[in-house]
């Protein structure tokens, strides 16, 4: 009972003596950094001349040699010279973009011509958005001689109005002198182009079924010379 007494009394009321002290290892020098310096550059020689780095070089057509297709009646911006991609002078007078600005309005309803220079010609008519004024128009079907005009921007000249750029002055469309672009030319070119590589294509699609075909003939052939020896009754299973 009196061993119990003191066990009892050693766990309830715990006495230390002495003092536990936990010893760390000490810590490693931190690892020293050695910075290398750049080398120091070199001075110039004497007499050495940097040379200034070249120019971007110029892709299209210089600023100056452009100019803003405007409507005659607000002048708001129509189109520019960058799309600009031909003429029809002898019946119409126009002036042919593939491209536009978004002030350029499609109307939706097509018209038919029933006389004049647009004499069987259906057509959407293209109108400035700010005040109305017919521009234009984009061909739907025509007869041959217009044909190539199908799905460009044919804007009437007597109604835009140039802003020259190189000259900042403007002028009427009809007194200006566009370069020589002639459409049907440059159909005709692309034409005679898809023309070759679609000859080209039939070329290589016939040399193709050949060697298809030199390909199984030579298949067959070393299948017969395998099968030369074999017991009656027996063949060769090729497992692709």
């Amino acid at each position: 009972m009196a061993v119990r007494r003191q066990l009892r009394r050693l766990f309830q009321e715990p006495q230390l003596s002495g003092v536990i002290t936990v010893e760390r290892p000490p810590s490693p020098p931190a690892a020293a950094v050695r910075l290398c310096p750049s080398p120091p550059s070199s001075p110039p020689a004497a007499g050495a001349v940097s040379l200034p780095l070249s120019p971007p070089q110029q892709q299209g057509p210089l600023p100056a040699d452009c100019a803003v297709f405007q409507c005659s009646g607000c002048w708001t911006v129509l189109g520019d010279s960058l799309h600009f991609c031909g003429l029809e002078e002898r019946r119409l007078g126009l002036l042919v973009c593939y491209r536009v600005t978004n002030n350029v309005v499609w109307e939706d309803s097509l018209m038919v011509g029933l006389e004049g220079a647009l004499l069987g010609c259906a057509y959407n008519a293209l109108s400035c958005q700010s005040c109305g004024l017919i521009v234009g128009f984009i061909l739907y079907s025509a007869p041959s001689d217009l044909a190539y005009l199908r799905g460009c921007f044919c804007f009437f000249k007597h109604n835009i109005i140039c802003y020259l750029l190189g000259k900042q002055m403007i002028i009427e469309a009809s007194k200006v002198n566009f370069p020589a672009v002639t459409l049907k030319e440059k159909l005709r070119e692309m034409k005679e182009k898809l023309v070759e590589v679609h000859i080209r294509v039939e070329l290589l699609m016939k040399k193709l079924e050949e060697l298809q075909q030199k390909n199984d003939v030579a298949e067959r052939q070393a299948c017969t010379s395998n099968a030369v020896g074999l017991p009656p009754g027996y063949a060769i299973v090729r497992v692709n």
